[in-house]
């Protein structure tokens, strides 16, 4: 890492100065995590990546029989379940053929971190820190929204034009699609990891960084992270989005170059967008 910075504030209210050492939520970019650690996982023969997901669970995750049985953990990480995007729903069903097309879907990630669960009889947040956190020194990164408390920045929505610090509700369950709580170093930390890999194998990795489903005319998904062209570079790409925090995350490997950009704020993506791409030379 050549450069860390922090600017503005962790509140408005109280001023608390906001610094790179400063947790926010991260939000989506969490599921790039997990799915690095899915393939972890992978790697070590504990599962099998085109294997239906039912077939880990004892107590089925969907509800709806109805296609349950062809969901399997590159569906997930390549948006193609057929789950929904509703983390508040109670009930799960698949709404198309899985791998039929791309639907982005966070209780995909729902499912995959209770299949995690069951196969590694660990909780989440444990595996995660095991596997991802404590390897490569990111001390800061959790998925309890209550871990750093004390130093956590508030998101901020714009009412009337003003920035006001939303209410900060801790949650004791942690969530593979949409809980992350880091720093933009710590998660420079892991895109270097994946332009180098240290903790699973370069071929794995590659997999990873390959085109695996056409998202749009530009964009298309690898196994948990958005891929696109740039310039004359195939480039590594995530954002995060929790409404009131809002960040974005690049690389481009054949440069050995990454970003990410946090934000406490609604109207945070956009700067961020434009921060990564000043840093990336456009």
């Amino acid at each position: 890492m050549v450069w860390s910075h922090g600017y503005g504030v962790a509140n408005s209210i109280t001023r608390r100065r906001l610094v790179a050492e400063t947790p926010l939520e991260a939000a989506s970019l969490g599921k790039t995590l997990t799915a690095y650690a899915t393939l972890k996982l992978v790697e070590e023969g504990r599962l099998d990546l085109k294997r239906p997901l039912s077939s880990y669970l004892t107590k089925q995750f969907i509800d709806d029989p109805q296609y349950r049985d062809q969901i399997s953990a590159w569906n997930v990480l390549t948006h193609t379940s057929g789950l929904s995007n509703n983390l508040m729903e109670s009930h799960h069903a698949v709404a198309f053929v899985p791998g039929s097309r791309f639907s982005y879907s966070g209780v995909g990630f729902m499912y995959l971190q209770d299949v995690i669960e069951q196969v590694t009889r660990t909780p989440f947040n444990d595996f995660m820190t095991h596997t991802i956190f404590e390897p490569l020194g990111m001390s800061s990164s959790s998925y309890f929204r209550s871990a750093y408390e004390a130093r956590m920045s508030r998101g901020h929505a714009y009412i009337f034009d003003f920035a006001i610090p939303m209410p900060f509700a801790p949650i004791a369950q942690p969530n593979a699609a949409n809980l992350l709580c880091s720093t933009a170093p710590d998660l420079a930390r892991f895109e270097a990891e994946l332009m180098s890999p240290t903790l699973m194998s370069r071929k794995l990795v590659a997999e990873m960084l390959t085109p695996q489903m056409r998202a749009n005319a530009d964009v298309w998904w690898g196994l948990g992270i958005g891929l696109c062209r740039a310039g004359n570079s195939n480039c590594f790409w995530h954002w995060g989005d929790n409404l009131d925090f809002e960040s974005y995350m690049m690389g481009c490997p054949q440069e050995k170059l990454d970003v990410v950009v946090m934000t406490n704020s609604s109207r945070g993506l956009g700067v961020a967008r434009e921060v990564a791409a000043k840093a990336l030379g456009r």
